[in-house]
């Protein structure tokens, strides 16, 4: 028996609403994530695996004790057995074969595991193929003079937004408290003089 939060049983519902509704999946698409949801029901390891991507999917970071008790909840009892450290591993290590970006951030405040891109992105359209493949024919005809100054004037953009940002959300901070911390979310730790 599965509960409602166990990802078999939310898969499985997600693949009968998108039959229902035909949410622009094809029918094969619909099959088979109706196919995997009957596998996570039987297939631990399978089930723990979508629960970290469900959680994942939130776009934060979460550090491993975090996942460690978000899948548990997610499949109502302890699934990651003796060693969880190499189970994480070992599951991180898979869900990035398949293609998902999974990185890990150290910096202060925002540590663990997060997806360093949504996994799944709508297909480009053509237009914005053909959009891009001509902004980046100008890009390569510009001088390495060129592409440095359009870089530059990029960052002191960023730069100078930051700035104003952190001014309005801090009024009591002094201009070189701003300047500073714009500086540091900008560049990050290799801060251009």
């Amino acid at each position: 028996m599965t509960s409602n939060q166990h990802p078999g049983a939310r898969w499985q519902s997600d693949a009968l609403a998108a039959s229902a509704q035909r949410e622009g999946r094809d029918r094969q698409t619909i099959l088979r994530l109706a196919a995997m949801a009957g596998h996570l029901k039987e297939d631990l390891v399978a089930a723990r695996r979508a629960a970290l991507v469900d959680v994942l999917a939130d776009g934060r970071p979460h550090l491993r004790e975090a996942l460690w008790e978000a899948a548990a909840a997610q499949l109502d009892r302890d699934c990651w057995g003796e060693r969880p450290e190499e189970a994480l591993w070992r599951d991180l290590k898979a869900l990035r074969a398949g293609g998902l970006r999974i990185a890990y951030s150290r910096r202060p405040g925002i540590e663990g595991y997060y997806l360093a891109f949504p996994p799944l992105e709508r297909g480009r359209s053509h237009a914005q193929e053909r959009i891009d493949s001509t902004h980046l024919a100008g890009i390569r005809k510009m001088t390495i003079a060129q592409k440095n100054r359009q870089a530059f004037a990029a960052a002191a953009f960023a730069l100078q937004q930051k700035r104003l940002l952190l001014a309005r959300e801090h009024p009591e901070w002094r201009s070189e408290e701003v300047d500073a911390a714009a500086r540091r979310l900008v560049y990050g730790r290799h801060e251009v003089p």
